[in-house]
């Protein structure tokens, strides 16, 4: 059995920009909503952007990585794909690199884009990758004079924050 309820369901519009950050086999949604976005031929006109990140322990735990790449060279300005590996990789600080300080590498143009109401953002997997988020980001909301616990609790409201993490 899998999580029910409505949290990992795409967004109706056409426009609108997808990030998504997966850890291991959180990665299975975020496959089908590839699939569905540029595969499917009944779904017609995906204009946003969808970004994945995936954060695994292991180059050869990569899911799917061939498939990302492909999708990548197939639809340049709509797919991105990014990924960590932990035991393999290392962030600014020397430290090993888990998903969201992938994310964070990219800060300066995902922020504009989670301000933007057209703007889900996903996330599957382990749980910490929701603080490692905050970590990311609330040095912005703060720069702002926005508190980050409220703009994900607005977020949630608008149905465009959305989290499956155990």
């Amino acid at each position: 059995t899998g999580p029910t309820g409505a949290e990992m369901l795409l967004p109706s519009e056409n426009d609108a920009n997808i990030i998504m950050l997966a850890t291991g086999t959180g990665i299975a949604p975020f496959r089908s909503f590839l699939r569905k976005l540029f595969h499917d031929k009944a779904t017609k006109g995906f204009d946003g952007l969808a970004w994945l990140f995936l954060g695994v322990p292991y180059s050869n735990s990569l899911l799917y990585d061939e498939e990302w790449k492909k999708m990548q060279s197939e639809y340049p300005g709509q797919f991105r794909y990014d990924y960590a590996i932990s035991d393999e990789m290392l962030n600014k600080e020397g430290k090993k690199m888990w998903v969201q300080h992938k994310v964070m590498e990219f800060a300066d143009e995902i922020w504009p884009m989670l301000k933007d109401p057209k703007t889900h953002m996903y996330m599957c997997g382990l749980k910490g990758m929701e603080s490692g988020l905050r970590e990311a980001f609330e040095p912005y909301a703060e720069k702002e004079g926005l508190e980050w616990p409220a703009l994900v609790k607005q977020w949630k409201k608008d149905k465009r924050y959305h989290v499956e993490v155990y």
